[in-house]
């Protein structure tokens, strides 16, 4: 702008006063509010509004009703933070830095480019509307919310980092994560058969198929909800991972939830995206294939053929597929993914597993026997969602507990000194696998959520060893507080900073609610005041208070 002239007033200030006895106290309250109702994206298109609108008004001066609501209400506020956060914070069997970890990696929810928005009537069209009963409701009533994969890689809800995120939304705000699911469905039935150049391949084609999980909702300088898929480095209509962290995401929510009418609208999409992955199956043997490029969210590393993470994931979709059949009654359809799931787990045991883990994939390069950190994410998701033991069980438990052994041994210890958490991919010789740029990487969220992992499967010492290895690099040792990054390297490289993966720390939390939760319901258990973890179940710790509550 041009600079002032003098005289101009450019600039306010307040000031309060209070008498100040001697050796007294005195409280002054300041409230700072800002009020930008309205939104446009960079396409200037669609005019939004945010959602606190519908309590403050739409007219942009609302700052000093915001500011004097803050000020009668922040005590109330900042009692049931403390309230939400004392049984972790109290529980002394929890190590400080997890505490940290828990609660500041939530920072990206607010600091992600995010936005709450109510949504425009016309932007929800009757014809895809009608089959999803609950949709009109849910996003009208909880508004459309977005957040950025990360501060550096501008794209809205991309959907293979969220599987991983999610965990933060659906166990504190669950509603808002149905809200997003529900436009991911809307973009999954929606069609842009736009042709443009992917750059990896140079290949021409669509923007977006039909009954495909889109990557991500759009780009913040485009027009997001409206056209989806900014992404352009592959197309995403043939990666491996999406439809398949769709379906499990579904049911996932539907557990921790209980919302049968959301599952019951969600039922028609899983069938179809389940249907479009079909043709990944090549070989009819029940196990999908990868296509030899980088067809999943490690869209820098190459998979050939059927692959431990996406063969794990599939099996545990077809498997979420069953129980979905069973609760909508559709027999058929149980059968049917039955009997996948039977040919599939056969083919996986025995392509991949090698006696100690699940090989990377079926190349016939020396990195197909890579230590994938990421390998039991489908069984990570099972075990979340109640399934993949007893009578649910996809992998055999003594495979997943040995693969998990491994990766602890190899891809955590053996790295680093083990003080870095897990790095992505590490040959069976103890090298990191550095065929890719990011095989020799370590994922900050994918390395919480093989923390998870391990906790649900016993592991629960190697769990948090693992995930305190992330913490100290980020928050200590690089100085990145605040601003996680997607990945590092050991010689201290880091690559986009503030990203969205990290969130899935809260999947730590729900592994040790759920295991308190079974030590609970076990005869004879005493109830306590924390949630115990049962930390002291592993070496080198001492003595922990250990106190169970579900």
């Amino acid at each position: 702008s041009t600079p002032s002239q003098k005289g101009v007033g450019i600039a306010g200030a307040v000031c309060v006063t209070g008498k100040l006895p001697p050796r007294g106290q005195c409280r002054l309250e300041f409230s700072l509010a800002w009020d930008m109702p309205r939104i446009m994206f960079g396409a200037k298109g669609q005019v939004y509004y945010r959602r606190y609108t519908r309590f403050f008004g739409r007219d942009g001066n609302a700052a000093p009703a915001l500011s004097h609501y803050a000020l009668c209400r922040y005590i109330d506020w900042e009692e049931k933070i403390s309230a939400w956060q004392s049984p972790v914070l109290d529980d002394r069997s929890l190590p400080a830095w997890y505490k940290s970890a828990l609660f500041n990696e939530l920072y990206f929810l607010a600091d992600g480019g995010t936005v709450w928005l109510e949504v425009p009537e016309d932007s929800l069209p009757d014809e895809l509307v009608g089959s999803m009963c609950q949709l009109r409701p849910i996003l009208q009533e909880y508004g459309r919310f977005g957040y950025l994969e990360g501060q550096e890689y501008r794209m809205y809800n991309t959907y293979d980092v969220h599987f991983y995120a999610s965990f933060a939304l659906i166990m504190l705000w669950p509603k808002l994560e149905l809200s997003l699911q529900y436009d991911m469905a809307l973009a999954t039935l929606r069609e842009d058969l736009t042709r443009r150049q992917y750059l990896m391949s140079g290949v021409m084609a669509p923007v977006k198929r039909r009954n495909v999980i889109p990557h991500d909702i759009g780009d913040p300088d485009d027009e997001p909800w409206l056209r989806v898929n900014a992404y352009v480095v592959h197309d995403t209509a043939d990666w491996k991972d999406l439809n398949l962290k769709f379906v499990l995401q579904v049911y996932r929510d539907y557990h921790l939830t209980g919302d049968q009418s959301f599952l019951r609208d969600m039922w028609p999409v899983c069938l179809a995206v389940m249907e479009s992955e079909m043709k990944f199956d090549k070989d009819q043997d029940g196990l999908i294939e990868n296509g030899g490029y980088a067809d999943q969210t490690y869209d820098g590393w190459i998979t050939t053929g059927p692959s431990a993470y996406c063969g794990g994931l599939w099996l545990a979709a077809v498997a979420v597929m069953v129980q979905m059949a069973v609760l909508c009654g559709a027999k058929d359809i149980q059968d049917k993914f039955s009997s996948i799931l039977r040919r599939g787990q056969e083919a996986y045991e025995r392509l991949l597993w090698n006696g100690r883990y699940y090989n990377y994939d079926c190349s016939p390069q020396p990195q197909s026997c890579s230590i994938m950190s990421d390998q039991c994410a489908g069984q990570w998701f099972l075990k979340a969602s109640g399934l993949g033991e007893g009578d649910t069980e996809v992998f055999p438990t003594q495979h997943v507990v040995c693969a998990l052994q491994t990766i602890f041994e190899f891809n955590v210890r053996a790295f680093a000194g083990g003080a870095m958490g897990a790095v992505n991919g590490m040959q069976p010789h103890g090298v990191p696998d550095r065929s890719s740029v990011q095989s020799d990487e370590v994922w900050v969220g994918v390395v919480y959520g093989l923390a998870a992992t391990m906790i649900q499967e016993g592991l629960t010492w190697e769990g948090f060893q693992t995930a305190e290895g992330c913490y100290r690099t980020v928050w200590e040792r690089l100085g990145l507080a605040f601003q996680t990054p997607e990945a590092y390297c050991q010689q201290r490289v880091f690559r986009s900073l503030a990203y969205m993966r990290p969130l899935s720390i809260w999947a730590m939390q729900l592994a040790l609610q759920q295991q308190q939760h079974k030590k609970a319901s076990k005869p004879g258990a005493q109830q306590g005041t924390g949630l115990g973890t049962g930390l002291s179940t592993g070496p080198n710790l001492g003595p922990k208070e250990a106190t169970a509550k579900p």
